[in-house]
Formats: C-alpha cells, sequence, structure tokens
C-alpha cells in the first residue's frame, strides 16, 4: 500500500467568520490494470458562507494479488470492485485522511476541527464499482 497526499489547505481568515460550518465528503476510485493497483481517494472539506477553511484530499494505492485480480475482480473483461470491498477500502482512506488531518493541525487552531464520521454507505450506495480501464 502507498498513500499520497494530494491536497492539504487551512485558509484561517475564512476560520474567523462566524457562521456555521458545512462539510463536503467525496471518494472515488482509480485503477492501473498493469499494476493491479486500486487506488481510492477521499476529499473532506469544511466551508463557512461556502468558503473553504480545511480542504484534504488522500488516495490510497492498493496492490491486489495476480489471481485475485484475475478470478474476483475481472468480470467479462472489466474491472469491477464488489461493493463490500469498494467500502472497505473506502473506510481505510477515510482513516488514513483523518490520521493526515490530525497530524497537520495537532498544534493548530484548527485542532478542534477533526473529520466526523463519514458513513460510507451514504457515499458509495450498494452498487459494485465499475472502473475504467
Amino acid at each position: 500500500m502507498n498513500i499520497e497526499e494530494k491536497q492539504f489547505s487551512i485558509f484561517e481568515d475564512v476560520l474567523k467568520l462566524e457562521n456555521s460550518i458545512r462539510e463536503k465528503v467525496g471518494s472515488g476510485f482509480g485503477i492501473n490494470v498493469e499494476q493491479r493497483v486500486i487506488g481510492c481517494g477521499i476529499e473532506y472539506m469544511l466551508l463557512r458562507d461556502d468558503k473553504p477553511f480545511l480542504h484534504i484530499e488522500v488516495v490510497c494505492y492498493f496492490k491486489i494479488e495476480k489471481e485475485d485480480f484475475k478470478h474476483k475482480l475481472i468480470k467479462d473483461g472489466n474491472i469491477i470492485l464488489p461493493v463490500g470491498f469498494a467500502k472497505h477500502l473506502a473506510t481505510i482512506t477515510t482513516g488514513t485522511a483523518r490520521g493526515v488531518l490530525y497530524s497537520h493541525t495537532r498544534n493548530t487552531a484548527f485542532r478542534d476541527y477533526f473529520m466526523s464520521l463519514v458513513n460510507i454507505d451514504d457515499i458509495l450506495g450498494d452498487k459494485d464499482v465499475a472502473l475504467k480501464t
């Protein structure tokens, strides 16, 4: 497994605003078929007045064993992640992003703004994930 921090930003001027906080969460997948690597990303933002004051995006890369890749993920020539497996990868990636966020903010004014619990079921639903190759 490899971890890539694609984005980390904090904006102190927006933090000082008084309005309520809204969060925005997204997740997605990518694949490198030749290397049998699945990438799972999570993007998390906290916003005030629709202005981000905290933004993090982390991607975890998972290497899949050759036989598992061939027999469990390839269906009719397409790459399909069973929904349970996709949710498992997204849960690991979310936890990783939470740790990265904590590491960056623990000694700052942003330490009180941690990643809330993320319901992966709401994000991914109940359907398998088809990946474009």
